[in-house]
C-alpha cells in the first residue's frame, strides 16, 4: 500500500459518496450570479427556469426557451423574450442562445461562366441547400468579395479586357454560416482578333488562348506526358523488347554487308529519343478551321503553349473568297499533349502499346525463323528500303502549290511511320519548326534525327484525317463510329488503327493472316509486358472495309 495514502482510493470515494451522494445526485437547478455564470460552463438545463410572479434582482441568471438571460435590474413578471424596440425596454440581457444554428449550407455547385465580353463575365451556379434557409450568395473574385445576390446568377462588370479571373460563390445562411463553391477561372475577351498572314506568329494573352484555343490543360504538359511513357514501359523493358534498334551495335552487327547498311549510325529509336519526342509534342496544339461543306478550304494553326505563340501555318487560297467567306467556320483542335494523358490507366498503356506495335511492324526486319524471334527485329529500319543508298526520287507532287517540292529532293518514306510526299513533309515541318522549308529542303533530317523521327510518327498518330479518326481517339475510347463506318464493320480497338494506317492493303484480314498477324503479335507482346488488359478488344481487321 502506498505510504503517502494510507487509505484505499476506493474506500475514500465510497466514504465521500455516503456523505454527499444524495446531494450530488439530486442537486436542484442553480441560481447563479452573472460572475458565477461567466466562470462556469453551465448550460440552460442547469440554470433555473424563469418563472412568472417571481421577482428577480440585478445579476440573476435564468433560462427561458433554450436561452440564458441575466437581469439588468430588479424585475417582476417581465418576460425575457418579450419583443421590444430597444434594449432599455427590457430588464433582461441575452447571454447565450443554445438554439443557435451552426450548420453551414451545402456548397454551390456547377459554377460556370456562361457569357464573357471584354468588360464583363456572367456566372451561373446550382443553388445550395440549408437546414434553415439560404440568406444570399457572395461572389468572390480573386479572393475578394465583389457583390451579393439572392439569385443563382451574377454578372461582374467593369473588368479589364484580355484578363483572366478566379471566381468563387459563397452560400450564406440566415445565421451567417457559409460554404464556398469550387473555384473556376473565367476570362474577358479582347475584342476582335487581328488576322495574321501565313507564316506569321503572334503572342497571345491568357484570355485569347482561352477564347481561341480552349485554354491550356495542365494535365497535358510535357512533364506529365513523359512520365506516362516511363510508367508504362521502363527503359530496361523497352530495350529488351527492341534489342536490334536501328543504329545500335546489335543492329550494326546484323545489318553490315547488306545493301541498306549505313555505317556510323546512332541509336535512332532509343528510349531517350522516344521520351524526348513525347515531351516536345506535348508543348504543341494544332488547329484546323474549315469552311462548312468544304473540307479542303481551311486554315491550319499551331500554338506553342510555353511561349503562348500562335502561328498560321496554312490557309487555302480561296478561304476568304466571296463564295466561302460567308460560310460558318468549323474548328477542330488537337492537343498533342493528350498522348497517353486521356482515358483510363489501362487505355494509356494500350495506346502506347498500339503506337509501338504499329511502328514496330512498319520498321521490322524479322521473319518467322529469325534468330531471337521475329518480334525482336522490330525498329530495324528507318527509311523505305527501295530508296536507301540510292539517288532515286519519289513521292513528289509537282501540282501542290503551297508545299512545293524542291528539285532533286525525294520525299519517300522516312521515320517510324514512313512519312511520304512533299505536302506531308511541308506540313510536319511547319508544325515542328513553324517553317515548311526546313524539311522540304532537307528531308534527310528525319533519318538523321531519331527524336524527329518519333515526332513525325506521333503527329501522324494524333491527327485525324477525314473521314478517319485519329488513332489516339480510337485507343482512348473517344471515337464512336458513324452509321456509315459501322456499316463497314469498323469498330473501336487496335484493329481500327491498322485501318487508319494501311486500311487499303490490310482490310478484312484475320489475326492469322499476314501482315496483320505481325502487327497484332507486337501488340499482344507489348500489352503483356505493360500489364494492359485487352480482353474483348477487336485486334484484327476481319470484316472491316476501308474508311
Amino acid at each position: 500500500m502506498n505510504r503517502n495514502f494510507p487509505f484505499s482510493h476506493k474506500l475514500l470515494l465510497k466514504s465521500l459518496s455516503a456523505v454527499l451522494g444524495a446531494t450530488i445526485l439530486t442537486a436542484a437547478p442553480l441560481e447563479l450570479s452573472s460572475t458565477a455564470y461567466a466562470a462556469s460552463s453551465t448550460n440552460s438545463s442547469q440554470v433555473q427556469a424563469w418563472q412568472t410572479n417571481k421577482a428577480y434582482s440585478e445579476g440573476d441568471i435564468v433560462s427561458h426557451q433554450g436561452k440564458i438571460y441575466e437581469a439588468k435590474w430588479w424585475s417582476y413578471n417581465s418576460r425575457p423574450d418579450a419583443k421590444v424596440t430597444n434594449e432599455w425596454d427590457t430588464s433582461w440581457k441575452l447571454l447565450k442562445d443554445n438554439n443557435e444554428d451552426t450548420t453551414p449550407p451545402t456548397a454551390p455547385t456547377n459554377l460556370v461562366s456562361t457569357e464573357q465580353s471584354s468588360t464583363f463575365v456572367t456566372l451561373t451556379w446550382t443553388a445550395s441547400t440549408d437546414n434553415v434557409a439560404i440568406s444570399h450568395y457572395d461572389v468572390l473574385r480573386n479572393g475578394a468579395k465583389v457583390g451579393s445576390t439572392i439569385a443563382k446568377t451574377f454578372t461582374d462588370y467593369e473588368l479589364e479586357a484580355d484578363t483572366g479571373y478566379q471566381y468563387v460563390i459563397r452560400a450564406v445562411d440566415t445565421s451567417g454560416n457559409y460554404t464556398d463553391s469550387s473555384a473556376i477561372s473565367a476570362a474577358t475577351k479582347g475584342g476582335a482578333v487581328v488576322d495574321i498572314g501565313v507564316g506569321e506568329s503572334r503572342v497571345l494573352t491568357d484570355a485569347q488562348i482561352s477564347q481561341l484555343w480552349n485554354g491550356i490543360n495542365p494535365a497535358f504538359l510535357p512533364d506529365a506526358a513523359a512520365a506516362e511513357v516511363q510508367a508504362a514501359i521502363p527503359k530496361a523493358e523497352y530495350e529488351t523488347t527492341f534489342p536490334l534498334r536501328y543504329g545500335t551495335p546489335e543492329w550494326d552487327a546484323k545489318a553490315k554487308g547488306n545493301y541498306y547498311y549505313k555505317p556510323n549510325q546512332t541509336d535512332y529509336y532509343s528510349y531517350d529519343n522516344l521520351v524526348s519526342a513525347v515531351r516536345e509534342i506535348a508543348n504543341i496544339k494544332y488547329k484546323e478551321v474549315v469552311r462548312e461543306g468544304y473540307p479542303n478550304v481551311k486554315q491550319i494553326y499551331r500554338l506553342d503553349k510555353q511561349a503562348k505563340t500562335e502561328t498560321l501555318l496554312f490557309q487555302a487560297p480561296d478561304f476568304n473568297d466571296a463564295s466561302h467567306s460567308s460560310l460558318p467556320k468549323l474548328t477542330r483542335i488537337v492537343d498533342f499533349g493528350s498522348f497517353l494523358s486521356e482515358g483510363s490507366s489501362n487505355d494509356r498503356k494500350r495506346e502506347l502499346a498500339g503506337f509501338l506495335a504499329n511502328i514496330a511492324h512498319e520498321t521490322g526486319g524479322g521473319w518467322s525463323t529469325a534468330p531471337g524471334g521475329e518480334l525482336r527485329w522490330a525498329l530495324f529500319f528507318n527509311e523505305e528500303l527501295d530508296f536507301v543508298n540510292t539517288d532515286k526520287i519519289g513521292y513528289v507532287d509537282e501540282d501542290n502549290l503551297f508545299w512545293k517540292p524542291v528539285p532533286g529532293k525525294s520525299y519517300h518514306g522516312r521515320g517510324p511511320i514512313q512519312l511520304s510526299w512533299n505536302y506531308n513533309y511541308g506540313l510536319i515541318s511547319s508544325i515542328v519548326y513553324r517553317d515548311p522549308s526546313v524539311l522540304l529542303n532537307d528531308p534527310d533530317k528525319i533519318t538523321a534525327d531519331g527524336k524527329l523521327g518519333f515526332i513525325t510518327g506521333l503527329l501522324f498518330w494524333m491527327t485525324p484525317q477525314e473521314p478517319k479518326p485519329s488513332n489516339h481517339d480510337i485507343m482512348t475510347g473517344q471515337w464512336t463510329p458513324t452509321a456509315e463506318q459501322s456499316a463497314k464493320g469498323l469498330v473501336p480497338g487496335f484493329g481500327a488503327t491498322i485501318m487508319v494506317i494501311n486500311g487499303g492493303q490490310e482490310a478484312n484480314l484475320p489475326e492469322t493472316a499476314d501482315p496483320v498477324r505481325r502487327r497484332v503479335a507486337h501488340y499482344r507482346d507489348l500489352t503483356t509486358r505493360m500489364g494492359a488488359n485487352i480482353d474483348g478488344e477487336k485486334l484484327d481487321t476481319a470484316g472491316m472495309q476501308p474508311f
